[in-house]
């Protein structure tokens, strides 16, 4: 399964274009702490930037904002972190890990942008999802 998650991102990494590469720059520290976590991060730009990192068991978690991320960072509320089960706009299943995108996102103060944060979420939530093949249920 690693082998194959490593192809598929070499392979989504080798078709980044000036849109991945400038989101690349803009969230270069995301894709660094979902890397050091052992995951196996990509910049996604399909129906909105989101920086999104595949499991070991092939899910994915995908990290934006209050929709997508916004390619300026200075523009980012807070985060909002989904595991899913595989890379399409309507998955049979979505976990919400961690959210904390402020209620009022359009003209109030920024959520919690501790990038600690959403790696200690999705580590925890990975460890206990039980929507995971061969979890209990």
């Amino acid at each position: 399964m690693l082998d194959d998650i490593t192809s598929t991102v070499a392979a989504v990494r080798g078709t980044y274009g000036p849109e991945e590469l400038d989101a690349l720059a803009a969230y270069g520290d995301l894709y660094a702490a979902l890397e050091s976590a052992g995951l196996h991060p990509y910049v996604e730009t399909r129906g909105g930037l989101a920086v999104c990192a595949f499991a070991a068991d092939g899910s994915l978690i995908v990290v934006a904002g209050q929709d997508a991320l916004p390619l300026r960072r200075s523009s980012l509320k807070g985060w909002h972190v989904t595991h899913v089960p595989e890379d399409s706009h309507s998955p049979s299943w979505r976990c919400t890990v961690l959210d904390t995108v402020p209620p009022e996102a359009d003209g109030g103060p920024a959520g919690d942008l501790d990038l600690d944060a959403v790696t200690e979420a999705v580590m925890a939530h990975l460890g206990v999802c039980t929507r995971l093949p061969g979890a209990a249920a």
